[in-house]
């Protein structure tokens, strides 16, 4: 019988160890370094020396996870947490990437398993949070809000948190109150100025003397939020406004008693008393149903001037002059919002209308791509700049019979200049607008056909048929 000698197994095994942590800490110097292929190399090295030893594998988690490699950084993670169980880490990054695969139950569990381990993983909290929200378990998802809040009683984003869940569901007194927050940290982003301001933050009450209107965030912010200004001149004549450049002209345009300034332009304080950030007016003029339903507002206006070579190219058009729109570069839900190239050449197979590409941002390949997947051609302006040239847009859009769009800033132009739009959300959708109703109570004109499955956009593609049939 041969006989083991079980010493010299266990020196074996931890060289092999030894020499496992070392090639995993020389990938660690090479991801720092930005040498990624070499890290991924030296991991797996580190894994052929001892297949047990699990940091090796987290890390190739966590590069896979940053090159949106979901399927890849899942299966590493859970190979990490088949040797060690009690990483908090391993089952917080394991839950991102279950939610990145649409996978919400399963990052549920991780979440909660993470947060076991740290109690005060105050980000596990958020998250977890968020996916009850995506479920549209709103109770639960305030419940883990609040959880976070006793945990992390300096941080306002607990509370902005449940005032989105709040507006969304119609509770605007509280929503818009709790929406304040957003100032705190820099959450919502009012315009630069806004952070250093000496002056009294207006409390609604009319005062004789100029107020300054910060605005905040993205395009699609403070063309919502401007509908709130028919309101406001109504309480406070003199007003100032603070829009980012591109808005400029339709602001001027269709507000012509106020002076609007572009963002990053700074305004003597000799010329207003008080000031306040343009979100904040909800929750002076949009605390109830009633009223959105009283609103001042009709439309944003704009002389209706199209450009000879865009006037020229949309009359060789045939049938319904229809703009499209289909991807959002939101790092928050710009997935879960957005079309893949063959779900927009589906949408365009469904008629023999004109499609008008109004996506902005570089989309060239992609606008390629669905022409190939289509019969037609996707009809891209030539000369026009669906970036930065709002003004040219916006005669575009005027002279489209109808706007398909999913949620993004072309949601907003269109539906705010009057016009028919379509607005495509996902199942879990931004809180402007609501839950359970198909007209917005921003628009007048606008349909929201949403999905009734996370992730799916089969029901929302039926109805799309459907109405062109």
């Amino acid at each position: 019988m041969k006989v083991i000698n079980s010493s010299r197994i266990n020196k074996t095994k931890t060289n092999l160890t030894q020499k496992a942590i070392r090639l995993n800490q020389k990938g660690l110097k090479y991801h720092l370094f930005g040498n990624v292929e070499e890290a991924i190399n030296s991991f797996k090295q580190s894994i052929t020396a001892d297949f047990k030893y699990p940091d090796p594998y987290f890390n190739l988690g966590n590069i896979y996870i940053q090159k949106n490699e979901f399927l890849i950084s899942e299966k590493f993670y859970e190979k990490a947490i088949q040797f060690n169980n009690k990483n908090s880490d391993y089952f917080y990054n394991l839950a991102i990437t279950k939610y990145n695969l649409d996978k919400i139950d399963e990052a549920i569990i991780n979440y909660q398993k993470s947060l076991k381990l740290e109690p005060e993983n105050f980000k596990a909290y958020k998250f977890l949070g968020n996916c009850y929200k995506d479920l549209k378990n709103f109770p639960k998802a305030i419940s883990i809000y609040n959880d976070w809040q006793r945990l992390d009683i300096h941080n306002p984003e607990p509370v902005f948190n449940k005032s989105l869940i709040h507006i969304r569901n119609g509770r605007f007194d509280i929503g818009w109150l709790l929406y304040e927050e957003g100032l705190k940290n820099n959450i919502r982003e009012p315009f630069d100025g806004f952070y250093k301001e000496k002056k009294d933050y207006w409390n609604g009450v009319p005062f004789d003397g100029t107020l300054l209107v910060y605005g905040e965030q993205g395009l699609g912010d403070q063309i919502v939020f401007g509908t709130l200004i028919p309101e406001l001149l109504l309480v406070q004549t003199k007003v100032i406004l603070k829009v980012d450049r591109r808005l400029i002209n339709l602001f001027k345009s269709t507000f012509p008693k106020i002076k609007v300034f572009p963002e990053n332009e700074t305004i003597n304080e000799s010329n207003y008393q008080k000031f306040i950030s343009m979100g904040s007016l909800c929750k002076f003029y949009r605390k109830n149903t009633d009223d959105f339903m009283k609103s001042q507002f009709k439309i944003y206006s704009m002389k209706n001037i199209l450009n000879k070579d865009y006037r020229y190219q949309l009359e060789k058009l045939k049938n319904l002059k229809i703009g499209i729109s289909w991807f959002s570069f939101s790092e928050k839900s710009g997935k879960q919002r957005s079309l893949k190239d063959k779900e927009v050449a589906e949408i365009i197979n469904y008629s023999d209308n004109s499609f008008i590409n109004l996506q902005y941002g570089e989309v060239s390949e992609s606008v390629l791509n669905i022409s190939n997947l289509t019969k037609k051609q996707l009809i891209t302006i030539d000369g026009l700049d669906l970036t930065n040239d709002l003004d040219g847009i916006i005669s575009v859009i005027k002279h489209c019979d109808l706007i398909i769009t999913i949620d993004n800033t072309i949601a907003h132009l269109a539906s705010a200049l009057g016009k028919q739009v379509w607005i495509l959300l996902p199942y879990s959708a931004d809180f402007r607008w609501m839950e359970n109703i198909t007209a917005t109570l921003w628009y007048e004109n606008a349909l929201l056909i949403r999905q009734n499955k996370p992730g799916s956009w089969h029901n929302v593609f039926q109805t799309i048929k459907h109405a062109f049939s």
